[in-house]
């Protein structure tokens, strides 16, 4: 068996020039095309910042956390939208006072009447009765956002003052780079103005009066932190305020945790927990001991990852806590 050459004559590579050509002229295009084209995202891997300079991934967001402060901000000129509504019960029992003195008296009414002395958390979490949130974020620079939210109270809770108007407003920066996929920190501080004041003992009666539905100004500082391992997601966040009224702590501190797995692709569940005055746990508790609730959440991501939904319950877990805690929100991005 023999083999015939593979060489050409001169005459037929000359031929062959336009053939070669307008096969180079072809694939190229389509080739440079498909290297400028960005990598589709993993599923269920949507962060706070675009893969692209616009289109759909620009706006997609993974914000899963009910309490907690997510730790990513979005992209300058993007914009993430926020609601959410709440349920605070905080029990018909007129023991439940925020002081730890059993001959102290109890919260009363105008009339006189005991009612309820319950004293709620930090950044306007967990007020008495339902609570509507309405609110949004907009990145200014990469790594700096800035985060607007107002909440009105819808009363509910008998025996208590319902909340009026409160708001937050504060500047968000990214720590981390944004080589960090996996592990993110963001520091944040501004203003804070309470939507519900809560009870105020009074030397001259002996008695708590009832919580305000007009609260105070205030300044608060926050840090979050948030860290994935493959499908689980734990995430923390610190937040200190202080009010600027005769009577208020130095510094309300506030603790928020929760860990959640991604049961498929845009579906997560896992729990929270929040407290407050957790240095009370071993100390003189004079703020009535620490308050705290923990439940578990559920969340969904629809729409290419631009909405994610999520909602749960919680239960308070001391005597001076909620009885139950109730939320939902949603964050869209636009």
């Amino acid at each position: 068996m023999s083999f015939q050459s593979s060489r050409f004559s001169p005459s037929s590579r000359v031929a062959a020039l336009p053939v070669l050509a307008a096969a180079l002229a072809v694939s190229l295009p389509a080739r440079v095309a498909r290297a400028d084209e960005p990598e589709p995202p993993a599923a269920g891997n949507a962060v706070d910042r675009p893969r692209d300079q616009g289109g759909e991934s620009q706006r997609a967001i993974d914000r899963t956390w009910l309490y907690g402060d997510d730790a990513r901000i979005p992209a300058p000129l993007t914009v993430i939208a926020t609601s959410s509504l709440s349920y605070t019960s905080v029990g018909n029992s007129p023991t439940r006072i925020s002081y730890p003195q059993p001959n102290v008296g109890d919260c009363v009414t105008a009339a006189g009447a005991e009612q309820p002395c319950y004293k709620s958390f930090g950044g306007n979490t967990a007020q008495p009765g339902a609570m509507m949130l309405v609110g949004g974020e907009m990145g200014l620079v990469p790594r700096l956002s800035l985060q607007g939210n107002v909440m009105v109270g819808l009363g509910g809770e008998s025996g208590v003052p319902s909340p009026n108007v409160g708001a937050t407003a504060s500047l968000r920066f990214q720590v981390l780079p944004d080589s960090y996929k996996d592990l993110h920190l963001v520091l944040s501080g501004g203003y804070v103005r309470e939507a519900w004041g809560g009870p105020m003992y009074n030397d001259d009666s002996g008695k708590w009066l009832p919580g305000s539905p007009n609260g105070d100004n205030g300044m608060f500082f926050q840090a979050a932190m948030s860290g994935d391992v493959g499908n689980l997601r734990v995430g923390g966040t610190v937040h200190g305020e202080h009010i600027f009224a005769n009577g208020r702590d130095p510094l309300d501190v506030m603790v928020g945790l929760g860990a959640s797995y991604r049961l498929t692709g845009t579906f997560r569940a896992g729990v929270e927990y929040v407290g407050q005055d957790l240095e009370e746990t071993f100390g003189d508790q004079a703020e009535g001991g620490p308050r705290h609730f923990l439940g578990p959440i559920a969340s969904l991501q629809l729409l290419q990852n631009r909405l994610t939904l999520v909602a749960g319950p919680s239960i308070g877990l001391s005597r001076i806590s909620p009885e139950f805690v109730a939320r939902a929100g949603a964050s869209l991005g636009f």
